[in-house]
């Protein structure tokens, strides 16, 4: 016989097999890789991170941007970590987002400055950048500490206070597995109990706001609301005599005094008072 020989399979089904083998092995492919990156690849937007993985990010961050704050003619105060709810991942799809601040006090026409400063001392990673507008009466700072956690300030170039906001986007839940711990700090600083005398209030347990220094140790801000004094701006004077005052005014005391910020703000019906230890 010429040709095909007798019970052969025709050469189109063999193709048509060859196709079908092709299919299934590249799905095969397709699924081990989608597995691999699944668990290897690092997330390419936020709500592929949950709440309670973005949290640990988020502190670390913050211990960085302490660190870069501290210094020199500024005196820094850490405030609490938040969770806001209600954000929206999606329409119909509700999350949260992480947020930290931390604020900075300078001498009036530091800002610019200082605001360099932070930026410099910040990790190279984060790609810090300081700008202005309207004629450089606005300055603004963003970094990008990674894992889609930023760190953003926007205020007057005349300002003297510098709030640096950390965030972490909108992300999953739930809540309720969030760490919300802070790591464990030392005993409040001498001067706390220093400030608290010289305006007549009681020593009474400080609110404690940590977090961990980039090359090891804990920072904290100590806070307690004592009742306002009528006297206090003599007072502030005698118990801040020989610190390196940055701020002295109505809306706030700020120095730096043994090693340590001191911020005292007058708030309605109260004064808080804040003392925080560097790095």
């Amino acid at each position: 016989m010429t040709g095909q020989q007798l019970g052969a399979p025709p050469p189109a089904r063999k193709r048509r097999r060859w196709l079908v083998g092709l299919v299934f092995g590249w799905m095969a492919v397709v699924v081990v890789l989608g597995t691999w990156s699944v668990w290897h690849s690092p997330p390419t937007v936020p709500e592929q991170r949950d709440i309670a993985q973005a949290v640990p990010e988020l502190q670390r961050a913050a211990g960085a941007a302490y660190a870069a704050a501290d210094g020199t003619g500024r005196v820094v105060d850490l405030g609490q970590l938040e969770l806001i709810g209600d954000c929206r991942i999606t329409p119909v799809r509700h999350g949260y987002v992480a947020a930290r601040d931390l604020t900075v006090y300078v001498r009036e026409g530091d800002a610019r400055a200082m605001l360099d400063a932070i930026a410099g001392a910040l990790p190279e990673a984060y790609h810090a950048e300081v700008s202005e507008s309207r004629g450089g009466t606005r300055l603004t700072m963003h970094a990008d500490a990674g894992n889609f956690i930023g760190i953003d300030t926007t205020l007057d170039a005349t300002a003297k206070a510098i709030t640096l906001r950390l965030t972490s986007g909108c992300r999953p839940g739930p809540a309720s597995a969030v760490d919300k711990r802070d790591p464990a700090a030392a005993a409040a600083p001498a001067e706390l109990r220093a400030v608290l005398a010289a305006l007549g209030g009681a020593d009474a347990p400080p609110q404690v706001r940590a977090v961990a220094c980039p090359d090891g140790g804990v920072a904290a801000s100590y806070a307690v609301a004592v009742a306002p004094p009528a006297d206090l701006a003599s007072r502030m004077r005698a118990v801040s005599a020989g610190a390196a005052v940055v701020r002295s005014d109505d809306a706030a005391w700020a120095y730096r005094k043994n090693g340590v910020s001191v911020v005292v703000v007058p708030d309605g019906k109260q004064v808080r008072v804040s003392v925080g230890t560097a790095c």
